[in-house]
C-alpha cells in the first residue's frame, strides 16, 4: 500500500537575514503570488528560505492586497543539497533554451552556472547587453529552488569567454561533453569526486579548436552516446549521469 504524501507548506524565497520571532513585511511582487497564486489566508503557515539551508516556518498575521506581514515561528536546518558540487559552463544558447537549461539544472542541484561566450554561442549582436538576461536567469533559478525544495540557490555568474573559464577551473575533475569523440581513458572516471566542472556547447557545439584547447587544459572529453542531442537535452543528461555516478541521485545503489 502506498503511503499518502505529506502535504508540504508553500515556500517563498527572501533575500535577507531572518531570525525567530521576527516580523516581516512582504514586497508587492510577493503579495500577488501569496494571495492570488497559492491563495494563502491570514493565520496560515508558509515556509521561507534565504539561501542558508535553513527553513523558516512563518505565520501570516496580516494579509491584504497592499500589505502582508509574516511572523517567523521557528527555524530548522534542512540541507537538500547534493554533496557533489557541479559547476556548469554552458555555451549561451537561444533564449528559451537557455532559460530551460537554468531551470532544470537548478532543480537537479547544480551548484553554479556560468554562461559562456564561445565561437558558436547564440548572441543577438556584438553589443549584447547581458544585465537584463542575468537578472531573468537568477529569477528562474530562485523559482526552481522554490519548487523543488532546495533551500540554496544555484549561483548564476556573469557571462565570460570560454578560455577564461577553462583557465579558472581547478577542481578535481573537468569534463567537456562533445559528440563524435570517444572517451578513451575511462579509468579517470572511476574515482569519487566532490567537485566537477562540466562544459556543454550550444546548438552548433564547440569548434574543434575549442575542444583541443579544453583537452590541453586538463579537461577530459566524453560523449553521450551515438545520438546527437540538443544542447538542453545534453545538459540535463550530463548532469543526471554525474549526479547518479557521484552525487545524490544514486538511488538504485542504495
Amino acid at each position: 500500500m502506498i503511503k499518502q504524501t505529506i502535504k508540504k507548506l508553500p515556500r517563498i524565497y527572501l533575500n535577507q537575514k531572518l531570525k525567530t520571532n521576527q516580523e516581516i513585511s512582504i514586497s508587492n511582487k510577493k503579495n500577488h503570488y501569496i494571495i492570488s497564486v497559492i491563495r494563502m489566508k491570514c493565520k496560515e503557515f508558509i515556509n521561507i528560505f534565504n539561501n542558508t539551508n535553513y527553513l523558516f516556518k512563518s505565520k501570516i498575521i496580516k494579509l491584504s492586497k497592499k500589505k502582508i506581514v509574516l511572523k517567523i515561528i521557528k527555524k530548522k536546518l534542512v540541507n537538500n543539497e547534493s554533496f557533489l558540487k557541479i559547476n556548469l559552463g554552458q555555451s549561451i544558447s537561444r533564449n528559451e533554451k537557455m532559460s530551460w537549461i537554468i531551470q532544470k539544472a537548478s532543480e537537479l542541484g547544480v551548484y553554479s552556472i556560468t554562461p559562456l561566450i564561445c565561437k558558436n554561442s547564440f548572441l543577438f549582436n556584438k553589443n549584447y547587453n547581458f544585465l537584463k538576461k542575468i537578472n531573468r536567469w537568477k529569477k528562474i533559478s530562485i523559482s526552481a529552488s522554490e519548487q523543488c525544495q532546495r533551500n540554496s540557490i544555484t549561483k548564476i555568474f556573469n557571462p565570460t569567454n570560454l578560455k577564461d573559464w577553462v583557465n579558472s577551473c581547478n577542481n578535481e575533475k573537468n569534463i567537456i561533453f562533445t559528440p563524435n569523440i570517444n572517451m578513451k581513458n575511462k579509468k579517470n572516471f572511476k574515482k569519487k569526486f566532490k567537485k566537477i566542472n562540466i562544459l556543454i556547447g550550444s546548438e552548433i557545439g564547440f569548434s574543434l579548436k575549442e575542444i583541443k584547447f579544453c583537452i590541453k587544459n586538463n579537461f577530459s572529453h566524453m560523449n553521450l552516446g551515438n545520438r546527437i542531442l540538443r544542447t538542453e537535452t545534453a545538459c540535463i543528461t550530463a548532469i543526471s549521469i554525474i549526479q547518479y555516478k557521484y552525487g545524490d541521485l544514486n538511488i538504485l545503489n542504495k
